[in-house]
């Protein structure tokens, strides 16, 4: 009888560890395009030498635009994401400004209280480029 008790604690274990560890990797996974949670138009203002200065960050299915007046329309394309955190997701892909090109391209996007912020980086040595709003 004892050693079927230990036989029933180690199925159970196995069980429990098979499905946490089944978990951890779904989240580790890269998806296509971008999250819905992110996806609509965002806006940020600031003052610049007393100038009010207008960014547009829109996020669609598949690219993302920020565009300014007066600077090249900067664009993401070919994306995948994946979701690192509560309200937090890395993205890969490429990005055109202008005549620049990267192909391997990262983003880092958290959202919270219906704000968004980005850098253009994964790495902790990067800060976060300013809160946009919901336009």
């Amino acid at each position: 009888m004892q050693k079927w008790g230990q036989i029933m604690i180690v199925a159970l274990t196995t069980v429990t560890v098979g499905g946490a560890a089944a978990t951890t990797a779904h989240a580790a996974t890269w998806h296509k395009g971008t999250p819905k949670a992110l996806r609509g138009n965002w806006q940020r203002s600031y003052r610049d030498q007393g100038t009010k200065i207008v960014m547009h960050f829109k996020v669609q299915a598949q690219t993302i635009h920020l565009s300014r007046v007066k600077s090249a329309a900067t664009t993401w394309t070919n994306l995948s994401y994946q979701k690192v955190g509560k309200h937090t997701y890395k993205l890969k892909g490429i990005y055109q400004n202008g005549e620049l090109v990267d192909k391997d391209a990262r983003l880092q996007i958290v959202q919270k209280n219906h704000k968004i912020e980005f850098k253009n980086a994964w790495s902790s040595k990067y800060d976060y480029l300013g809160w946009y709003h919901q336009s």
